[in-house]
């Protein structure tokens, strides 16, 4: 079983999501010219439907297993200068 931690910043403060993926995940890594500083893109499936989750280049996003062992480091994020 796989998780995706999120960590990312909120007006000013740091907030760190957790969703469980189950046992298969598909990661998209998106092209550089795409809007909104979108680098990535989780899918998963929840009860028969597909779920997206975002991930930006100021966000620190990792897949882990449930016992929190990272799997894979999406991205380690870049503060709002290095972003752009």
């Amino acid at each position: 079983m796989y998780a995706l931690k999120l960590i990312t910043e909120r007006n000013g403060r740091s907030v760190e999501e957790s969703w469980i993926l189950g046992d298969m995940y598909r990661l998209e890594f998106c092209p550089k010219d795409v809007a909104d500083n979108v680098i990535a893109r989780v899918e998963h499936s929840h009860n028969g439907n597909l779920i997206n989750h975002d991930i930006k280049k100021t966000d620190q996003a990792y897949i882990t297993t449930l016992a929190g062992d990272t799997v894979r480091t999406v991205c380690r994020g870049r503060s709002v200068s290095q972003a752009a």
